[in-house]
């Protein structure tokens, strides 16, 4: 694995983050919730044809090599089933997130299949209105992740607040879990780093800490098990420090700008019904439940960002 490729580095002092709580932007709940009438619309049958963009860790059309015997999904069985009920999704597969990030700019798609943050950033950027209408379980029939601060296993950095004065790796503005979440954590406990640096992927971030540029490192809690850090980085090797509060991993988000209200509470009640014990093997999981709430308080871009 070429661990600069995408690599953009910006280090920059906590003092060109102060205040960063005054600074997040409120944003709104995620979850889609339809009304009692757009629910009982939901019996219409009228045929349904949506776009849909896919980036899915765990999907083996969008997975990176390198996990391909953790990465296995496949959402055929899915299409089909929906298919039965007058629902035709037309999947386009992203193995890379920036080419779905430009198509999700360009308004190509009625929705997306992805990490959340993906396309609910999107909404004020470029003009979506996407809403969570099923969260999706991971192969352990997980529907959440975190971020992890992790540092070597011999690092004399005990605790979280041991950080204080350090280097610490983050992700990118991209990266709700690597960026956001832990920002905000360190900023709510008063805990100031010496240096911040900002790279694009778990593995970056892991190789920068096992090459002692950084003290500890911001992951996402799948980096030792799905990600291209699996090439080299062991879980026994480092220690976790802590954890930032769970968000969705994998979400269908509709954008409400291009899908009526009553079309998204049939597609989000017919996911619903092939999921659980009826969820396709292909899938595996257990299938889509409901989104649970998320209000993600959201950031600046880095300092001195290129």
């Amino acid at each position: 694995m070429n661990l600069i490729h995408r690599t953009r580095l910006v280090v920059v002092f906590w003092g060109a983050l102060q205040a960063l709580s005054a600074a997040e932007v409120p944003a709104a709940e995620t979850a889609f919730t339809p009304a009692p009438a757009a629910a009982a619309a939901t019996a219409d049958s009228q045929p349904i044809t949506l776009k849909i963009g896919v980036n899915d860790i765990y999907c083996s059309k969008t997975a990176c090599d390198c996990i391909s015997e953790i990465a296995t999904r496949s959402y055929e069985g899915v299409l089909a089933q929906l298919q039965k009920q007058q629902i035709t999704l037309e999947f386009t597969y992203f193995i890379e997130v920036m080419d779905l990030e430009k198509a999700i700019k360009a308004k190509d798609f009625d929705g997306v299949l992805c990490k959340p943050w993906t396309g609910l950033r999107f909404n004020s950027q470029a003009g979506r209105n996407f809403k969570r209408v099923a969260d999706i379980l991971d192969p352990e029939n997980q529907a959440t992740m975190t971020g992890l601060f992790v540092t070597s296993k011999d690092s004399p950095i005990k605790t979280l607040a041991d950080l204080q004065g350090k280097r610490v790796a983050f992700g990118q503005e991209d990266s709700y879990e690597k960026y956001h979440a832990p920002l905000l954590l360190l900023a709510g406990k008063g805990i100031h780093p010496a240096s911040l640096s900002h790279f694009s992927s778990c593995g970056e971030n892991l190789d920068a800490l096992m090459s002692g540029t950084v003290d500890a490192a911001v992951i996402s809690s799948y980096a030792f098990t799905a990600s291209c850090a699996t090439d080299f980085a062991k879980p026994e090797n480092f220690k976790t420090l802590s954890v930032t509060a769970p968000i969705p991993l994998t979400s269908v988000l509709l954008d409400l700008n291009k899908v009526p209200v009553a079309t998204a509470a049939r597609v989000q009640q017919a996911l619903f019904a092939i999921s659980g014990a009826r969820a396709p093997k292909d899938l595996t999981g257990q299938g889509f439940v409901a989104p649970v709430s998320w209000k993600p308080a959201v950031l600046p871009a880095p300092a001195n960002k290129p």
